[in-house]
């Protein structure tokens, strides 16, 4: 008996004659499994058994060496043709780089965008690693589960001829020898399947490689072309030849032999990936079924009963996203399928069928939009105040121009590629004229200037000077078509087909943004009233078309107005630079001197993770380094985001009046350290998505930040104690406002906190700037518990007409005009909690101890009312008092609030006992 050769070390050279899957490998196995079958038929029915075993392996490992002799030459060329392509790829880009774009060069360019569709369908053949490693790995799972391998053959000898009864201890038995070497040829052919097995996962795996980087660089070889080759003639201009050639064209249209290989590409698509073939019906069922669903709630919107109770605006809303939903159905469907018949196995039919239903998809979508704009009980019927008297009229008129206009998409896109795009200056020209001229016509029933069937809209919603400027619109509109059927006569097919699928695009956008922006506006005014709380109770439905109730008036209102401005302001900007950019990036390849403006300033190299699949299956991780240019763009980006970060930092002290202090009270260190660390966080966020644009990358200025940080840290060490100090302050609280104490050799009463120092007041009138860093490092004394001072506490309500921090600075100087009220510690209003129709603030003043302070509340406090009700300033329902011990304790009473807008008034357990001892 002969032995398998074992596979090759991994050391030896991949040369053919040394592969142990050679030729004459596979006929010595296939002399094996000869042998195997003719002993199999003389020998003893046990010993029979175990050859006919052995041939099954045998013939497993010969179809393993034919598959991976089929594999590793598909790898073979798949590395020829890559590096033939990148090689390619290289050469073009410096010729366009040194020579600019000739007719020659783009000639050259048409010629590879041919080749790169022919290049796509042989990779897609190699694009099944994932199904072929499945096989793999389960056969190699088989041989482990193999019972008799041959690992100890004299015992597995002596367990199989002691199954069927044989005597097998018999000393040089022929039979059990027989036996024994059968399994140890058992063995050496399994170890050679393991190992052929782990051969053929790496090759798929390299194939599997390889096939990802060809995918890549196909992707960047035609953004290449299609960025230069836009305004390059691809036909010539047209004739009578185009006349002589229309008949051929016809039955090139409807020859079957051209699409033979459509059916048996698409049984392999389906074979190879069943799941996404059953992912696509069952997506194309969910969108139509969601289509239909989202049609029956928008023509039901005015009769269900939910939505009979919404304001106007609310209805719109619903009505706009329901009317784009519907539009986007039909377009996503047929989307849908031209993705999926242009991934995976492909074919040439199957490449331009997905080409073919991808144009007919943005033709319905253009189409689409306008029709359920315009459908009977649909958003211009019941939401949009017009008549238009010819409505149904058009609605029918699309409904049948549409269908005839995707149809016509799809052919023109069919028959401008097949035969490599032979009959694109015919059939395919001469369709794209009169669908082109159906267009115009269109145009011309809606936009001319009088009788046009959108005259009154354009009137109504347009403004006066669009409205004059009507007949402007009207030749731009039936201008555009005539255009492009001028560009495809002159030859430019392949351009007028780039320039149509972006006014397609650009306009179904406009049609749906349009839609939706009542919507829009809608949602920013909720949002704005659910963050400042400036929506009332109870709402009218009639009020709710302008959004006025629940407004605050007063300098309260006018500041919500100020702030509501600036944020605007700052969105609009935010929306004009994203349509701005989403149009040149949409529009620059139809303007290639455009990007003459936008030069490369310099490269930035990136190193990124890339997913790739090793021999054994698994997805594994590989460092790629990128090459990134920074444009003059990147830094008009940069630019603009460290504006909009400045802005946002500028704005924040009023959005955290408005949004927070309106909700929580701060002292005023916590309101300073709360500020400032926004700010630094804002900076922060937009100094690092502005050095994303620009490319500084944290690996280039690292040395240069610890640098950095170490002379700060020695120059500025005495600035962080103090911040970390202010930290301390700021939180552990170790002085309070008002409090006095001493700090060093220096006794005062703190005035102010800050993140950096506190101010501290002697009663003189001097103030100190203590450093903060002092109360970590030196000794400090609160003489506050000492009984020096008592502290005045008292709250009231008052109306939502004035800013509470105006409120504040006026019960401040009422408290300093009292002559009993120390000046230092200066007196505090703080606003306490915000209701619906009132606000509550605490004012706290300081007296000398001795004095009544109970009989000198109350004098205060008719004061405060009386100063408040002469301003028409006081609520109706005022809160009760907090006990004086109570809020020396500093007591938490954050629930007592007051009547009618807070619930009932609730007192803290400690003032609540000591009420019971009384």
């Amino acid at each position: 008996m002969s032995y398998p050769l074992l596979p090759r070390q991994r050391g030896e050279s991949e040369e053919w004659r040394q592969s142990p899957y050679a030729d004459m490998h596979v006929r010595a196995a296939q002399q094996s499994e000869m042998r195997f079958r003719s002993l199999a038929q003389t020998s003893d029915p046990i010993a029979a058994d175990i050859a006919v075993q052995n041939a099954d392996l045998v013939q497993q490992w010969i179809e393993l060496a034919t598959s991976y002799n089929q594999l590793a030459t598909r790898l073979y060329d798949a590395k020829d043709q890559l590096d033939a392509t990148r090689s390619d790829y290289e050469d073009v880009h410096q010729k366009l780089t040194r020579h600019g774009l000739t007719p020659t060069i783009g000639l050259l360019l048409r010629h590879k965008k041919d080749q790169l569709d022919q290049w796509q369908i042989e990779n897609s053949q190699t694009a099944l690693a994932s199904e072929a490693l499945g096989k793999a790995r389960q056969k190699q799972l088989e041989l482990d589960l193999i019972r008799l391998d041959g690992s100890d053959p004299e015992q597995q000898a002596a367990q199989v001829l002691g199954d069927v009864g044989y005597d097998a201890n018999r000393y040089g038995d022929p039979l059990r020898l027989q036996v024994e070497e059968l399994l140890r040829q058992r063995a050496a052919w399994i170890r050679s399947l393991q190992v052929g097995y782990q051969d053929q996962q790496q090759k798929i795996s390299e194939l599997d490689s390889i096939a990802t980087a060809s995918q890549s660089l196909a992707t960047d070889y035609r953004m290449l072309i299609d960025r230069h080759v836009m305004w390059i003639r691809s036909d010539e201009p047209i004739g009578l030849r185009d006349a002589r050639n229309l008949k051929g064209g016809m039955a090139a249209l409807f020859d079957s032999n051209r699409s033979a290989d459509f059916g048996p590409t698409f049984e392999r698509k389906i074979s190879a990936n069943p799941v996404g073939a059953i992912g696509l019906l069952v997506g194309i069922v969910l969108i139509l079924v969601l289509r239909w669903i989202a049609k029956s709630w928008l023509v039901a919107i005015g009769s269900r009963r939910r939505m009979r109770k919404a304001s106007p605006n609310k209805r719109k809303l619903y009505a706009g996203v329901l009317t784009v939903l519907v539009a986007a159905g039909i377009p996503a469907v047929l989307f849908w399928i031209g993705r999926w018949l242009g991934t995976g196995v492909v074919s040439e039919a199957t490449l331009h069928a997905a080409s073919a239903f991808c144009a007919g998809s943005l033709v319905a979508w253009l189409i689409e939009v306008p029709r359920q704009w315009l459908r009977a009980d649909g958003y211009l019927d019941q939401h949009v105040d017009i008549e238009l008297p010819r409505r149904p009229r058009a609605m029918k008129y699309l409904t049948i121009i549409g269908m005839g206009l995707v149809i016509a998409a799809y052919t023109i896109t069919l028959m401008s590629q097949i035969d490599h795009g032979m009959w694109r200056g015919s059939v395919a020209r001469v369709g794209f004229i009169l669908a082109m001229l159906l267009v115009g016509w269109t145009m011309h029933l809606a936009l001319r200037p009088v009788g046009g069937f959108l005259e009154p809209l354009i009137e109504k919603y347009c403004g006066s000077v669009i409205h004059r400027g009507r007949f402007l619109m009207y030749f731009a509109g039936i201008g555009l078509p005539l255009f492009l059927i001028g560009l495809s006569a002159l030859g430019y097919s392949v351009t007028t087909h780039e320039i149509i699928q972006r006014i397609i695009f650009t306009a179904a956008t406009l049609m749906s943004a349009s839609i939706l922006w009542a919507g829009v506006k809608y949602v920013s005014a909720e949002l704005w009233h659910l963050l400042t709380g400036t929506r009332g109770s109870t709402q009218e439905p009639g009020d709710s078309e302008e959004l006025e109730t629940g407004r605050v008036a007063g300098a309260l209102g006018e500041h919500f107005l100020e702030l509501k401005h600036h944020l605007a302001f700052l969105c609009q900007c935010a929306l004009a630079l994203g349509v701005i950019v989403c149009f040149g990036w949409l529009w620059i390849d139809v303007f290639p001197n455009v990007r003459m403006g936008n030069p490369v300033l310099w490269t930035v190299e990136d190193t990124v993770q890339q997913a790739s699949i090793n021999a054994t299956g698994q997805t594994v991780m590989q460092s790629v380094v990128e090459t990134t240019p920074v444009t003059a763009m990147n830094l008009l980006l940069a630019a603009g985001t460290l504006f909009v970060a400045f802005q946002l930092a500028k704005l924040l002290p009023a959005l955290f009046d408005a949004l927070v202090l309106q909700r929580v009270s701060f002292d005023e260190g916590m309101e300073h350290f709360t500020l400032v660390l926004g700010r630094f966080l804002l900076f922060s966020v937009g100094c690092f998505i502005a050095c994303k644009w620009i490319g500084v990358r944290w690996h280039t200025i690292q040395w240069l930040a610890v640098g950095l940080m170490i002379g700060l840290g020695f120059g500025l060490q005495d600035m962080v104690r103090n911040l970390f100090g202010g930290f301390i302050v700021l939180f552990e609280k170790p002085a309070r406002l008002g409090d006095l104490i001493t700090v060093g050799n220096f006794t005062g009463r703190v005035a102010a906190q800050r993140l950096r120092t506190t101010v501290l007041s002697d009663d003189d009138g001097r103030e100190v700037i203590i450093p903060n860093k002092n109360f970590v490092s030196d000794d400090v004394v609160n003489w506050m518990g000492a009984g020096r001072l008592c502290v005045i506490p008292m709250e009231v309500a008052v109306t939502r007409d004035e800013r509470p921090a105006d409120l504040c600075r006026t019960l401040q100087e009422l408290m300093i005009e009292q002559p009993d009220v120390l000046l230092t510690p200066a007196p505090q209003a703080t606003l306490v909690c915000v209701g619906q129709r009132s606000q509550r603030i605490e004012v706290r003043a300081w007296i000398e101890q001795g004095q009544n302070a109970e009989r000198y509340r109350d004098q205060l406090l008719k004061l405060v009312r009386r100063h408040l009700l002469e301003r028409n300033l006081l609520a109706q329902n005022q809160p009760s008092q907090p006990e004086m011990r109570d809020v020396l304790t500093k007591q938490d009473d954050s629930e007592d609030f007051f009547d009618d807008d807070f619930g009932r008034p609730r007192i803290s357990d400690a003032i609540r006992k000591r009420k019971r001892r009384a």
